[in-house]
């Protein structure tokens, strides 16, 4: 990996917090992940579409403000045989200030389930090239990072597997200091040094968007705003939302190619019916050859009105009930009792149309499932 190429990833990366970090220099091993095939979530690294072993990655970060480090021929393994060390980190290979890189198993060599000779490994991603091979168990290891000469040497240890029972005859000069233990991994799910995340992945490994922000809006609604610097191969963008859990994602809606949206494109999208609670969100990209890359997720906390009202109370073309509840059961009737719109369910916080309306005084009805309650509004 030239540096001049790793210029491009110098505002994408999220370090995390370095206490409990393996550090050499400045470089940490920020997270890893032990076990793609878990039952709590799936991580297909190399969007092979198939995720298995292949999926394991170690991703280390150059913590420092300035300095660049040099980080060839730097070793990576674990205390199991062969002997130390598993990987070496190829020549001309740099980290910039703040950037990270990501150490995947086998990102191109999947047999007979990939063809290896169209196989792209993207910039700041090195692939090990491990076929058939695990490196990282998942009950627990230990990942072991050495300078070239291993002379210095610091480790991350998890599970099953804690820094006192390390054997020292298998790797570097051993010091229990130098050793972090990450806690137990939930399955699937990176692991970090302040314990096991569902909700993180390395940037490297997402769409390239230069920002992806969520913002409350009007109505207990979410607002999500993204900028993109290359989309030039962009056929949509499908907006993707889990409630409480950052694992069961849906589609909540469709945004397309970005043709008329000048040199960065910038995109929103409003989520209407958002939960009480965390609401997480995540964009998934599909180019013009139907290949797909998630972006980064943001969460958001919602805390919705116990009461249930009715927004605006005075209106021209729509209404919206806001409250504590998913879904409601709405009629809407004149002063006089004329029912103009029958039993209809609707989404907490959507959009309900009342153009065809008279004008005039109506009172509409609001089941939330448990107990009925009215209020008035007036259309314009």
């Amino acid at each position: 990996m030239k540096l001049s190429c790793l210029i491009l990833f110098l505002t994408v990366y999220t370090i995390h917090n370095i206490d409990g970090q393996c550090m050499l220099d400045s470089v940490v091993i920020n997270s890893i992940l032990s076990d793609p095939t878990g039952e709590e979530f799936q991580y297909d690294t190399n969007n092979d579409g198939i995720v298995n072993s292949d999926d394991e990655y170690i991703e280390l970060c150059n913590t420092a403000e300035e300095s660049i480090v040099d980080i060839s021929g730097w070793q990576i393994g674990d205390d199991d045989p062969p002997p130390y060390s598993d990987y070496v980190i190829p020549d001309s290979t740099f980290l910039l200030p703040g950037e990270c890189i990501v150490l995947v198993l086998n990102y191109c060599d999947d047999g007979i389930d990939i063809d290896t000779a169209s196989c792209v490994v993207p910039e700041g991603i090195l692939d090990m090239n491990f076929s058939g091979t695990a490196l990282l168990g998942n009950d627990g290891d230990v990942i072991t990072l050495s300078d070239a000469l291993g002379e210095r040497a610091c480790s991350v240890s998890y599970g099953e597997v804690m820094c006192d029972d390390l054997d020292p005859l298998d790797i570097p000069p051993f010091d229990v200091s130098n050793c972090d233990y990450w806690g137990v991994p939930n399955d699937g799910c990176a692991l970090l040094a302040d314990g096991d995340s569902c909700t993180y992945f390395p940037s490297v490994l997402s769409i390239d968007i230069s920002r992806f922000e969520v913002r409350l809006a009007d109505f207990q609604s979410v607002q999500l705003l993204w900028w993109s610097d290359s989309d030039d191969d962009l056929h949509k963008y499908i907006v993707e939302w889990s409630s409480n859990d950052a694992q069961d994602f849906s589609a909540i809606g469709t945004i397309d190619d970005s043709s008329d949206r000048g040199p960065t494109p910038t995109y929103q999208f409003v989520h209407e019916s958002p939960t009480s609670g965390i609401n997480y969100y995540r964009l998934k990209k599909i180019n013009i050859l139907g290949e797909e890359e998630y972006s980064e997720i943001r969460s958001i906390v919602i805390e919705l009105d116990n009461e249930i009202t009715l927004v605006p109370t005075i209106a021209n073309d729509m209404i919206r009930i806001n409250g504590p509840f998913d879904s409601y059961v709405i009629s809407i009737y004149s002063i006089s009792g004329h029912n103009f719109v029958e039993k209809k369910r609707v989404t907490n916080n959507v959009r309900i149309n009342i153009e065809n309306l008279f004008t005039g005084h109506y009172i509409i009805s609001i089941f939330d499932g448990r107990s009925t309650s009215f209020e008035r509004f007036i259309k314009l």
